[in-house]
């Protein structure tokens, strides 16, 4: 496909060299970074503080606007508090540089020393575990049961279970459940921690889209009528997908957060989100909160690809996963493929991204600006496609889904 020179987008489309495309790619799932309130509150933070703080927040850059978005994250997701980061990718440096050092330097407990790691999880988790001075192992991918065996030989080192939530490349769903299950009890919950990186499960799965661990179950009412988390559960996510903004968040337990703000020299050192984005991002959450028909919208759109796909004898990811994958027998029938849809007026993207089923695949993403129209459109243009480039390559089930599960 090679990189796209777009003018100029909507949730929807896409005008390249002038022409208006039907889109059907990248991570807007909810439409938010089009949303009127968002841009609202994005143009009231410009003039009451400006593009950016030009500091760190710890010691001249810090505002209300990071602040309330903070606990605005935390309330909304469960956790009792949150730390912003500058972007997704540095969320998993804050976290791991946070988990990887001791509380003070006389603690006989010790920073966690080893990262258990999906084979398939996005490369921030890997990259920032390894910065961080962890011993990076592979776990099989999705596989809880190489986790524990992992975990029971070295936990006496500390350990953290790492994993995306939501796998970007295939819409695969970590058994989050399990892998929890899947550290040593015998451990204190500083030493024996499960890091969910929520960027494509945040805004998606849940109640209102309040994330992965809410979608498993992992979320549980105090007897104050609060919402809590498992204190060995960390969540690490972006503000840039599923909320539309830009930035990304640590959320956790209170005690950890203060940690990340203390040890993690990513967020010491580093100029924060811009003041009018994370008040755009507060008008996103209020928008999760009082509008059902963003999640509602969404949820109808990916069950209608989804019956399509299975008509069509693609796979599916599990059930609400925005993210459909799948590649063709042969690199030659993929691009013949893309390129009749893009003359069509339809990008359904191929790319090469890194983690993907195969080294070329198609990633169609719907949102919940999708209409029904775009979809029977989006569908009728790939069946035609499909047919129309049978002679270069047969579409198979076995062939399709041996190219696209890993």
């Amino acid at each position: 496909m090679g990189r796209l020179s777009i003018e100029s987008a909507s949730p929807t489309t896409v005008y390249i060299d002038g022409r208006e495309i039907l889109a059907f790619g990248g991570c807007n799932y909810l439409g938010l970074a089009h949303h009127p309130r968002v841009h609202a509150a994005l143009i009231d933070g410009l003039s009451r503080f400006g593009l950016t703080t030009t500091a760190s927040r710890e010691t001249t850059g810090n505002t209300l606007a990071h602040e309330a978005l903070e606990t605005e994250l935390a309330t909304f997701a469960g956790h009792e508090h949150a730390i912003l980061s500058a972007e997704g990718y540095t969320a998993n440096f804050m976290c791991c540089q946070a988990l990887a050092t001791p509380a003070s330097a006389t603690s006989n407990s010790g920073g966690i020393g080893i990262a258990l790691v999906d084979a398939m999880s996005h490369r921030s988790i890997r990259n920032a575990a390894s910065a961080s001075g962890m011993q990076v192992m592979e776990f099989e991918h999705l596989n809880a049961d190489s986790a524990a065996w992992l975990a029971s030989r070295f936990g006496d080192q500390g350990v953290c279970i790492m994993t995306d939530s939501v796998f970007a490349a295939d819409g695969a769903v970590a058994p989050l459940c399990e892998l929890l299950a899947a550290l040593p009890r015998a451990l204190p919950p500083s030493r024996a921690m499960l890091l969910v990186d929520d960027c494509h499960g945040f805004c998606v799965l849940g109640r209102d889209g309040r994330g992965a661990t809410d979608h498993h179950g992992l979320v549980e009412l105090s007897p104050q009528g609060a919402r809590t988390h498992d204190p060995r559960i960390v969540v690490t996510t972006t503000l840039a997908k599923g909320l539309g903004c830009y930035g990304g968040v640590v959320m956790g337990k209170a005690a950890f957060i203060r940690g990340v703000r203390e040890r993690a020299w990513v967020y010491r050192s580093s100029t924060p989100v811009p003041p009018p984005i994370a008040e755009a991002a507060r008008a996103a959450i209020g928008l999760l909160r009082t509008d059902p028909t963003l999640i509602l919208n969404l949820r109808r759109n990916v069950a209608m690809v989804h019956e399509s796909f299975a008509r069509m004898n693609l796979p599916t990811p599990p059930a609400g996963v925005p993210i459909m994958t799948f590649a063709l027998p042969s690199v030659e029938r993929m691009r013949a493929m893309y390129e009749r849809m893009y003359a069509a007026g339809v990008l359904a993207p191929l790319i090469d991204y890194p983690g993907g089923p195969t080294p070329l695949y198609f990633r169609i993403v719907v949102n919940a600006a999708h209409t029904p129209e775009h979809i029977a459109r989006l569908i009728a243009a790939m069946q035609e496609a499909l047919s129309a480039t049978a002679h270069i390559g047969s579409l198979s089930d076995s062939t399709t889904r041996a190219l696209v599960i890993t």
